[in-house]
């Protein structure tokens, strides 16, 4: 791995922000501390959307805005529809936003830290490198 970036999933801010893990409180502190934590516009969306009033759709944006943000552009893209079809192809289904963020880890060389079975599947059939870190 080239990059030492770790884009973290939206399944694991919901486990980080809820309190429930301290699995997931371990693993992101130190790529916290480090500044090795990196997130893309869809995870930010999907995080924020969940916020539960205007003070924590705030304070979540501020939070998101200070990590490495990985750009979604053109060549993401082609990236996800390429990695859409070869799935289709071998009769996997998985949502297009995990496609998407998928892609995004691959274009920037980064590990994929999830608690998502949609990205073994990706995996399976791609070289996302992910580490699935489950609650608990």
């Amino acid at each position: 791995m080239k990059n030492n970036l770790v884009l973290a999933d939206t399944t694991v801010w919901i486990h980080f922000l809820r309190g429930n893990s301290e699995a997931v409180r371990s693993r992101l502190v130190p790529l916290l501390a480090a500044d090795r934590l990196a997130t893309a516009d869809i995870i930010m969306m999907e995080v924020l959307r969940g916020a539960r009033s205007q003070k924590d759709y705030d304070a979540l944006q501020k939070d998101l805005a200070a990590l490495h943000c990985l750009e979604i552009g053109k060549k993401v893209w082609e990236r996800a529809s390429r990695i859409g079809f070869l799935l289709r192809g071998k009769g996997i289904s998985v949502p297009l936003a995990d496609t998407l963020i998928a892609a995004v880890a691959m274009e920037y060389d980064c590990l994929l830290l999830h608690d998502d079975r949609h990205y073994e599947m990706i995996a399976g059939v791609t070289k996302v490198k992910t580490e699935r870190l489950a609650a608990g």
